[in-house]
């Protein structure tokens, strides 16, 4: 049985909710609105930092902040349109937080997504009352694998004691958010959502899991 941390930080996207494939589609959109025709595997091969430089690796380095602001606001406003009638949580989700608040283990929610798509997957979902922390990109200016997003949360949690990866856990779905969690002093865990759990390992993931059931079953939980 896996030994429970005191602590427990959640990416959002591809780990609380499985809506990759929606932001691909919606950056495809946004980038076909501007003439740059880019497969989904090459969106999601430049998936990932802020919203600033996702954009400069789309559109090109000239573009400024303001434009990129412009472009993520209606890429994120597509994307809400478009995932609204699909959403739902990663199997299990709901069971394992109720469980992680029963063992009194504090939780944090640490998302490169915005406020306005944070917002909307935590009400759609009821998911407020499980997370009274939580940081977007607008509280940081280095994505991930820049551990900001994950440090800010510890902060916030008062948590003092020296990293180690007993007492912190991080959920992430992506190669970078892993490396984001190793970097911050945390235990990485794997959710099998938007990558293979050979890409996780290989990521430096210290355990990956299909869903949250399968962490259940793995933690003794049930």
């Amino acid at each position: 049985m896996l030994q429970l941390p005191k602590i427990v930080l959640f990416d959002m996207d591809g780990t609380l909710v499985d809506n990759y494939a929606f932001h691909l589609k919606a950056w495809q959109h946004i980038c076909e609105r501007r003439g740059k025709t880019k497969t989904l595997h090459e969106i999601a091969t430049d998936l990932h930092g802020t919203n600033f430089e996702i954009c400069r690796k789309f559109f090109g380095q000239e573009v400024t902040i303001e434009q990129s602001e412009r472009i993520g606001t209606e890429k994120e406003a597509l994307y809400r349109e478009i995932y609204a009638p699909f959403i739902k949580p990663v199997n299990g989700l709901y069971d394992f937080l109720t469980a992680l608040k029963q063992q009194s283990i504090k939780l944090a929610l640490g998302t490169m997504g915005n406020r306005a798509n944070t917002a909307f997957i935590l009400k759609a979902l009821a998911l407020e009352e499980y997370f009274t922390i939580v940081q977007t990109a607008e509280d940081v200016s280095r994505g991930k694998p820049h551990p900001d997003i994950f440090n800010n949360c510890l902060n916030l949690l008062e948590f003092k004691a020296p990293a180690n990866p007993t007492d912190i856990w991080v959920f992430e779905d992506t190669s970078s958010g892993i490396k984001a969690a190793l970097n911050a002093g945390a235990k990485a865990m794997g959710i099998c959502t938007s990558k293979s759990a050979q890409e996780l390992l290989e990521s430096g993931a210290h355990c990956v899991f299909k869903d949250y059931q399968e962490v259940l079953t793995k933690t003794g939980l049930t």
